[in-house]
């Protein structure tokens, strides 16, 4: 189920049922967005042996097929996805929070010469490379003639968080669908049929702390029913701090940046599970668990200006602006210690009531 994002699928649907669907397509969304289930299904669609009708009448796979099967646990051989890797000297498939990954211009190269060979199961063959934000300007480059006359077997399916981040080249070659936030009712219901014994405060809490990404509220809700305690939720932990913005003293900077260290470690090893050797990521690791922190931060923020104000006034605003400006700059190796002792004084100091805040 693409919880959230019907209406872009139907979208789909409805340009395969009249035989335009786009060779390069571009999906782009948040992390945890629901990015990856709407690409297996779009692939899936592409490749069915045994294509059924949906409740609308428009065409869908029919998820128990040999194609369907394989594509979903990625062996079937018209289907290539292509990731990122640690790095340049450690071509080993990152972990998806691994924000520092590189997309080597290799694999572009790969990608490319894999579109010229036919399909070797059907009429059409499908090839994805997931985070393409990741690439350079050499990858991007070797992929540009690829994107622009793909073969008429072949389709290819970039995903990114942000499009934004992809050269202008790269998106006019693309039809773009971009993966809006889903309704926190649609959230709700999907996981309670997910989760059956799931309690409805359970439900609720993990539903905000999701905040419009069913990918997130699902991992808060495992991560509820596992522990089986009543601890705050990520969403709460970032609202918290967000609060402690609105009314701490500069000096009150220091100790956020020692508790957002601990917590975005906490955080990392929960996400990253057995996919990330720390000692191969090494400081990789530990500005990617930050960039996460920022992402999480940033989210809760949000949420919460606009729930005191409804709307996001001009501080406020800038004060995202600088929590993306710093996940920007800790990827780029800035000191992590500094750059967050900075970030968290000017958002103190940017505070709408920052003229009457006393001591913490």
């Amino acid at each position: 189920m693409l919880t959230g994002h019907e209406e872009r699928w139907r979208a789909v649907a409805r340009a395969f049922a009249k035989n335009k669907i786009p060779q390069t397509l571009l999906v782009s969304g948040a992390l945890h967005i629901g990015k990856t289930a709407f690409v297996v299904r779009y692939a899936q669609l592409l490749l069915c042996s045994q294509p059924v009708e949906d409740e609308s009448g428009l065409p869908s796979p029919c998820g128990h097929c040999r194609p369907c099967h394989q594509v979903e646990v990625e062996t079937f051989p018209d289907y290539r996805v292509f990731r990122p890797v640690i790095s340049a000297g450690e071509p080993t498939r990152a972990p998806e929070i691994l924000d520092s990954s590189v997309f080597r211009v290799e694999q572009a190269r790969e990608a490319s010469e894999e579109s010229l060979r036919k399909p070797i199961s059907g009429p059409r063959k499908v090839l994805v490379l997931a985070q393409f934000d990741r690439a350079g300007d050499a990858a991007e480059n070797a992929l540009l003639k690829t994107l622009e006359e793909p073969p008429l077997s072949t389709h290819i399916v970039l995903t990114t968080d942000n499009a934004r981040n992809l050269r202008p080249t790269i998106l006019s070659r693309c039809w773009h669908l971009q993966l809006a936030p889903a309704r926190d009712a649609d959230i709700f219901e999907w996981l309670q049929n997910l989760f059956l014994d799931a309690a409805p405060k359970d439900l609720t809490e993990a539903v905000r702390a999701g905040n419009g990404r069913p990918g997130a509220a699902k991992r808060e809700l495992e991560r509820l029913q596992e522990s089986g305690d009543n601890g705050p939720s990520r969403f709460q932990i970032a609202t918290n701090m967000v609060e402690r913005l609105d009314r701490y003293s500069p000096v009150g900077a220091l100790g956020l940046t020692e508790e957002a260290l601990k917590i975005a470690k906490i955080w990392w090893d929960e996400d990253a599970g057995d996919e990330a050797d720390a000692k191969k990521l090494g400081a990789k690791g530990n500005r990617a668990a930050l960039a996460r922190f920022l992402d999480e931060l940033s989210v809760a923020g949000r949420a919460h200006w606009l729930a005191s104000n409804g709307r996001i006034e001009p501080s406020n605003a800038t004060r995202l602006d600088l929590m993306r400006q710093t996940r920007e700059h800790i990827l780029r190796n800035a000191s992590t210690n500094l750059a967050l002792d900075v970030l968290f004084g000017r958002l103190i100091a940017l505070a709408p009531n920052s003229r009457v805040r006393g001591a913490r």
